[in-house]
């Protein structure tokens, strides 16, 4: 099966009046149809900006990432939700439709099925104010996937979450990537959520960054929950390994 994502020896050179700065160097990796993928690394490595190449937000100084067919259609999630205030959850959740002149009944409809699926159909016509942090994230995801994307780029989505928050919306979407069988590539700072969540974790090494080590993920029994995830006899296997492999030192 040809990989959907070539990303071919990519670096990417930063320059200021007076240096330069190698950020990422001689980063490879295949994405197939169906991955989900975790990238970890230290703080600062380049993780946001691989996904902001696989974009094509920010060019790469060098190397290339090759769409086999057609580029497919990328939805990014950010940190932020970027909820428009002025807007209801639905007009929020069916802005990319409008933007795109997509909004027609079909679409709408599907808006409207993500909505009552994971829970925001009583607060379609809410404000993002009235709603608590976790459910404005699933509304921007649900505002994602509106245009069925067919790769999802997740850039710490989940951080700006409390802790119990924060593992009941991962698990959400969790469930929602895999159910619909989407391809995803998710940066974070979390361990566990990268192991509870991916079916593969890309660790990166300090800048200049490429890549250290890439696990496989298999966790029994398998399950879509993430929070069953973290239950698995394999789980704190992995972790000390990713650990081992960050080499972060606490000063």
């Amino acid at each position: 099966m040809k990989p959907l994502v070539e990303i071919q020896n990519i670096s990417k050179v930063y320059h200021t009046v007076n240096e330069e700065t190698v950020a990422i160097e001689g980063f490879s990796m295949n994405v197939y149809k169906g991955d989900f993928i975790a990238i970890v690394g230290p703080s600062g490595c380049g993780k946001s900006t691989i996904l902001s190449i696989i974009a094509g937000l920010t060019p790469p100084t060098g190397g290339e990432c090759i769409f086999n067919g057609n580029k497919p259609s990328i939805g990014y999630m950010l940190q932020k939700d970027h909820l428009l205030p002025w807007r209801t959850i639905f007009k929020n959740a069916t802005l990319g439709l409008e933007i795109q002149k997509k909004d027609n009944e079909e679409n709408i409809e599907y808006v409207k099925e993500l909505l009552k699926t994971y829970g925001l159909e009583e607060f379609m016509n809410s404000y993002p104010y009235q709603l608590s942090g976790g459910m404005r994230q699933r509304a921007a995801l649900i505002r994602t996937l509106a245009l069925k994307p067919e790769i999802l780029l997740l850039d710490e989505p989940f951080s700006a979450l409390d802790y119990q928050t924060r593992l009941a919306v991962s698990d959400d979407i969790g469930k929602i990537i895999h159910s619909q069988n989407k391809t995803a590539l998710l940066v974070t700072h979390d361990i566990s959520e990268a192991i509870s969540l991916a079916d593969k974790v890309v660790v990166m090494s300090k800048r200049p960054a490429t890549i250290k080590s890439i696990y496989e993920i298999n966790l029994t029994p398998h399950t879509l929950s993430c929070i069953e995830r973290r239950k698995a006899k394999e789980f704190a296997g992995y972790y000390d390994k990713i650990w081992k492999d960050l080499d972060i030192h606490v000063r």
